[in-house]
């Protein structure tokens, strides 16, 4: 029986707490701007900026892995803050 060798993407901290509707949006907003900030980031590659295509190596590849992995869990918990901030 073959299991999955996928490691699951666990966070170490837990999610900063709020007291307010403005401090809540504050988070939001900083949360977006990190999010912009790795989106930026993984779309970079030497097949659409001025970098060499020996510059894409491995290490990179993995690390643009390892990146599309983390934008999609922050876009996933903003989701998941953002439906539940809209229910209350």
């Amino acid at each position: 029986m073959l299991t999955s060798m996928k490691k699951k993407l666990s966070f170490k901290e837990k999610p900063p707490t709020v007291n307010s509707l403005n401090e809540a949006q504050a988070l939001i907003q900083e949360l977006w701007e990190k999010l912009r900030h790795y989106e930026d980031k993984l779309s970079t590659s030497s097949k659409n900026s001025s970098k060499s295509p020996s510059s894409d190596g491995p290490k990179e590849r993995a690390e643009r892995k390892k990146l599309k992995a983390l934008v999609a869990a922050i876009r996933l918990e903003l989701n998941k803050v953002t439906r539940a901030n809209g229910e209350n």
